[in-house]
């Protein structure tokens, strides 16, 4: 794994390259000041995870990890910041994680698990339609089938999957369920929300000519819809 650490204070880099080293002994490490160099090196060569700072002078890491995004072969992004109050845009972005500085080992080696875990199922699933997902109950982990699956949310870090009474904790962020669910046929209604349109059973108006979704589960739960995604959910739904 060739991963590159981006932040604007080199005792901080430092830091995380120390850290990342007892945690991953395997993995190359590459460091960046700023976004802009950081970009230039992933323009130079191919790195498999980013570990980017968001306040960053100039341009900002979210800012950074758009243009990330749409590079062919883009590399996982995982947020290390200050701050916990850029959660939800980070997973917008589609991060593989986002960790909160000071980074411990045993926080970064659930970090490196998961990206190993991620690259492990892609390369296992590719082509192969996926069918069912673990889901975690307290100290278990069940297999669920997606058909029963409400709603996805994500609650800052903690992101959760609705089924027919209850709810079970996502491992992963919320980006990472709409890469395994949205090829199933899930939708994205809100930066917060992922829905199965095949559970849905009512849709109401709402607020500023938008939705809420009710789906089929034993407390009939609502799901909003937001406007930046008012056309696609029209399409599937054909309202």
């Amino acid at each position: 794994m060739r991963a590159l650490i981006v932040d604007d204070e080199p005792l901080v880099r430092s830091e995380l390259v120390y850290v990342l080293g007892t945690v991953a002994d395997d993995v190359e490490i590459a460091e960046a000041g700023d976004a802009v160099e950081a970009l230039a090196a992933l323009a130079a060569q191919p790195y498999d995870v980013v570990f980017l700072d968001i306040n960053l002078p100039g341009l900002s890491g979210l800012e950074a990890t758009k243009v990330i995004n749409a590079m062919p072969a883009a590399p996982q992004v995982v947020f290390v910041t200050a701050h916990d109050t850029h959660a939800v845009d980070a997973f917008e972005l589609a991060a593989a994680d986002y960790v909160v500085k000071p980074v411990s080992q045993e926080r970064l080696a659930r970090t490196i698990e998961r990206l190993r875990a991620s690259r492990g199922a892609v390369a296992r699933d590719a082509g192969k339609p996926l069918s069912r997902v673990a889901l975690e109950d307290g100290e278990r982990t069940r297999l669920v089938k997606i058909a029963e699956i409400r709603y996805v949310q994500a609650n800052g870090h903690v992101v959760t999957a609705r089924l027919f009474d209850g709810e079970l904790r996502w491992k992963g962020a919320l980006a990472d369920a709409a890469g395994r669910l949205e090829p199933a046929g899930f939708l994205r209604v809100h930066r917060a929300y992922l829905v199965n349109p095949e559970r849905v059973t009512e849709v109401e108006p709402y607020f500023g000519g938008t939705y809420l979704l009710r789906v089929d589960d034993k407390q009939r739960s609502e799901v909003p819809v937001s406007r930046g995604y008012l056309p696609a959910v029209r399409r599937a739904l054909g309202l």
